[in-house]
């Protein structure tokens, strides 16, 4: 699975989330733009911190099937042994 834009796109819901948030309440540009930089930064890193959490939790998935794969392929090889 492709993690890469993760961070991206929780990054950016964020961003329209503030801003949304901000033009409703009707904010000066000063707190406009403090509240975006800082969910901007905040997102930015919980969006990295998930796509690391994301990338370890797949590979030992891949480890894991691959190893059950590997033990599937022994099984068959002994059991057409046996047969003959």
């Amino acid at each position: 699975m492709n993690t890469k834009p993760i961070p991206i796109i929780i990054t950016l819901i964020a961003a329209l989330v503030s801003c949304v948030a901000s033009i409703i309440q009707h904010v000066s540009f000063t707190i406009f733009t403090t509240r975006l930089l800082c969910a901007v930064i905040i997102f930015g890193v919980i969006g990295s911190i998930v796509k690391v959490i994301l990338d370890k939790s797949l590979n030992v998935m891949e480890e894991e099937t691959d190893e059950e794969n590997e033990e599937s392929e022994l099984e068959d090889v002994i059991s057409e042994d046996t047969e003959e």
